[in-house]
């Protein structure tokens, strides 16, 4: 055996744009008979050790790096076109994946959309990941119900097109409870069963209003939130003045909009006068 040691090993993994089967460390070191207990044995080790990781298919690499295959958000797209994306696991956000062009998902693409993507690593924070597919909906998300299930918890998707639930582990819960309407971030998984999701957002309950109004947005793909570049092309405005308008700034109005509305721009007010009551009608000029 060639230099066969923990450090060897690592440094190895480390020279690897993707995770490695036992049979390529074995052949790089040039591990025979006897050897390969040893090897093993090293890498039980160094995975227990949190030195290195496992992945699927028995292949190998280091600790703080990405699966070859796995789930990814575009985070940015710049003024020249190119997709930015950062790893969906929050731990390893400080990785910056390079996204390459293709033919057929690159261009279609926007901001916080998911992606499966296959991934080459350059540097320890630095990878190259090419588009395998779009997921379920273009954030990658999937709202639904929280119920319990023989191992443990299930999101049951509200949308009459899903043919599946998604399964939930405990520390992907997040504090979300049985009969809970949350929002999942789906998970990487093989196949069509055991589709995995980790809850992102409770959002309440069914009959809750603002419930009602989040579900029709996310049925319809519709964002809740602006996007980063369209909150920074705001920074530059200025609100206008009351020039020719009047001013009800210092009368107390009263909002009468419903508690599930998504603005709030009509009010009333009413004051006793001699004659009876003075009433304002106000609604908000945008």
């Amino acid at each position: 055996m060639d230099n066969l040691n923990p450090d060897s090993i690592i440094d190895f993994l480390r020279q690897k744009s993707v995770p490695i089967s036992k049979r390529d460390i074995a052949n790089k070191f040039k591990v025979k008979g006897d050897g390969r207990r040893i090897l093993r044995d090293m890498l039980k080790d160094l995975e227990t050790n949190g030195k290195i990781s496992k992945h699927k298919g028995g292949r190998f690499g280091i600790a703080e790096g990405l699966p070859a295959v796995t789930i990814i958000e575009i985070f940015k797209i710049d003024s020249d076109g190119n997709v930015v994306a950062i790893p969906t696991d929050e731990d390893k956000a400080h990785i910056t994946i390079q996204v390459v062009p293709d033919n057929k998902h690159y261009a279609s693409v926007t901001e916080r959309d998911r992606v499966l993507a296959r991934l080459n690593r350059i540097t320890d924070v630095e990878y190259e990941a090419k588009i395998i597919k779009r997921l379920d909906t273009p954030q990658g998300t999937v709202m639904g119900l929280i119920r319990p299930s023989k191992d443990g918890f299930v999101l049951k998707p509200l949308s009459k097109k899903a043919k599946y639930d998604y399964d939930i582990t405990a520390k992907d819960l997040n504090g979300a409870k049985n009969n809970d309407l949350a929002i999942g971030e789906i998970q990487p998984s093989q196949g069509l069963r055991n589709k995995k999701v980790r809850i992102k957002e409770v959002v309440g309950t069914y009959s809750d209003p603002k419930a009602i109004s989040l579900i029709a947005l996310h049925e319809a793909n519709l964002r809740t939130q602006f996007l980063e570049k369209t909150i920074n092309e705001t920074k530059s405005m200025k609100v206008p003045t009351p020039k020719g308008r009047e001013d009800l700034r210092n009368i107390p109005l009263v909002t009468i909009d419903g508690e599930d509305a998504r603005d709030f721009d009509d009010a009333v007010f009413a004051e006793k006068t001699d004659e009876g009551y003075h009433i304002i009608v106000a609604i908000a000029d945008v």
